[in-house]
């Protein structure tokens, strides 16, 4: 006699567990931007400066999770029908939205707690990060084009809140490159979307503003924001750069631009063959090419700050 087959099922997994999902922290790298100022502003060795800056960092981490926990809950029939997005905790029925309300709540409040402890300043700053972070959920990230700018904008405003906080005077080249290099990304981020999903040609894509047959456009426009973006970086190094003597040698900063264009090309060749995940910033952080490309950079920027000589 044939034995019954024991049913098998998903293992659901715990509140703990799902809430910690639903907060993102793998996101929260890119609030490490409030630190760029420090870094830039020549404040490497401030014990005060990196406190202050970490206070930032924590801040605006709850700050985001708290927005993200909102995006999922005001996203969570889109995302149902989503190819990766279906299995967060909100859509895949793991936490309840009254759980989601009450955690974005406590966030909030924790995060104008520790923006407290910086200054009055910090905190309108923040409150003015989560009225637009939450402007995007319920409004702008369904028009398109002004989606992938206020998103850049988000990236860049972590970048102002660091200016901020350090109090520290940062070439405003540094803000217009962040806006063009965020643009590509947030673009390639959409251009993604679009391939992955599926849709047909006069379909809109599932809680977006974009047609499939907008593709091109998204990929005209992040290119363009690429180029922009190292063409910034090269004026910068002429006009600002070596004329201020602020780098011990600046030389070595011409390692930068070539870096920039091999990631954000990188970026946008897996885009265009439908092998980049969502989001661009995430797939970076465990794309070993990525990682080298930011090593050399980084090694770049390192041999200019303390002045190491050039090979004659």
């Amino acid at each position: 006699m044939a034995k019954r087959a024991r049913p098998t099922s998903k293992k659901k997994p715990s509140t703990a567990a799902a809430i910690f999902r639903s907060l993102r922290v793998h996101q929260w790298i890119k609030n490490g931007l409030v630190f760029v100022p420090l870094v830039l502003g020549g404040l490497i060795g401030e014990h005060d400066a990196w406190s202050y800056a970490s206070l930032g960092f924590l801040a605006l981490s709850l700050a985001a999770s708290a927005s993200y926990i909102l995006n999922d809950i005001r996203d969570i029939e889109s995302d149902r029908r989503h190819w990766s997005k279906r299995d967060r905790p909100f859509a895949s029925g793991a936490l309840s939205i009254r759980t989601g309300y009450a955690l974005a709540a406590l966030l909030l409040i924790a995060a104008f707690g520790v923006a407290a402890l910086i200054g009055p300043e910090e905190m309108v700053m923040l409150a003015i990060y989560v009225i637009a972070a939450l402007s995007y959920t319920l409004y702008w990230k369904r028009i398109p084009v002004f989606d992938i700018f206020v998103l850049a904008s988000l990236f860049t405003f972590r970048i102002a809140l660091g200016i901020l906080i350090l109090d520290v005077r940062i070439s405003p080249w540094l803000m217009i490159f962040s806006m063009f290099v965020f643009l590509s990304l947030s673009a390639a981020k959409r251009h993604t979307e679009l391939l992955r999903n599926g849709i047909e040609e006069k379909q809109y894509l599932p809680g977006r503003g974009y047609l499939a047959g907008d593709a091109p456009l998204l990929l005209g426009l992040g290119l363009a924001a690429m180029l922009g973006a190292v063409l910034i970086n090269i004026v910068y190094l002429l006009e600002d750069a070596f004329p201020r003597a602020v780098y011990g040698n600046p030389v070595w900063l011409w390692s930068v631009p070539p870096v920039i264009f091999l990631f954000l090309g990188r970026i946008w060749l897996l885009s265009q063959r439908g092998l980049l995940l969502d989001d661009p910033v995430a797939f970076a952080l465990k794309d070993r090419v990525s990682l080298s490309l930011a090593l050399v950079g980084g090694l770049g920027f390192a041999a200019a700050l303390i002045g190491l000589p050039t090979p004659s």
